[in-house]
């Protein structure tokens, strides 16, 4: 269980939902949610799973975003496959997931890239490149990626992940997030 999604935290989610881009239907739950856990459980509920996967991916550590999103484009791939440059995409986050390595972070970022930043796989290896390291080429001096890189860049292959069906947007995110809220705060499968 991650202490930031246990369901008997005190902590109020209104400092983590205060920089994000919410709407403002979600911006008025949050007020009232005695925790981040009962907050996404109730935004996810009521039909508002893209401010909910904002928020538990800003909220959640930067590999266990990672993992999560990877996770679900593994499990779409059961349904569609993902081929050539999108497949050694998934297999290089899942690489650096594994590893951590800085080599592994590094062929993220390549991957990311080499796909323009045009699609869902690129946005996932972007979210593993963005972890740590530096955004400046090899030689430069280091410029460290924003914390929220991560956690914005997992969002975003997440949505277009979700949109290869577009009829199902909204059920694909509400079950993919009703999992990880589940597994995150302990509950199993």
């Amino acid at each position: 269980m991650l202490p930031i999604l246990d369901p008997a935290s005190t902590s109020s989610p209104a400092a983590l939902a205060q920089p994000l881009a919410l709407s403002e239907a979600a911006r008025a739950q949050v007020e009232g949610a005695p925790n981040l856990h009962a907050l996404l459980g109730k935004l996810n509920a009521s039909g508002l799973h893209v401010d909910a996967a904002r928020l538990l991916l800003r909220a959640l550590p930067k590999r266990y975003a990672v993992a999560w999103v990877c996770e679900c484009f593994r499990k779409d791939a059961e349904r569609a496959p993902f081929d050539g440059p999108d497949g050694e995409a998934i297999r290089v986050v899942e690489r650096w997931i594994a590893e951590g390595s800085e080599e592994a972070r590094a062929a993220a970022n390549a991957c990311a890239e080499a796909s323009n930043y045009d699609t869902a796989t690129g946005w996932l290896a972007a979210a593993a490149a963005w972890s740590g390291g530096s955004l400046a080429p090899p030689g430069f001096t280091v410029v460290p990626p924003s914390e929220a890189l991560t956690g914005d860049a997992c969002f975003a292959a997440l949505c277009l992940l979700a949109a290869r069906e577009p009829a199902a947007f909204a059920p694909r995110l509400r079950g993919w997030l009703e999992r990880a809220i589940g597994v995150f705060a302990g509950a199993g499968a």
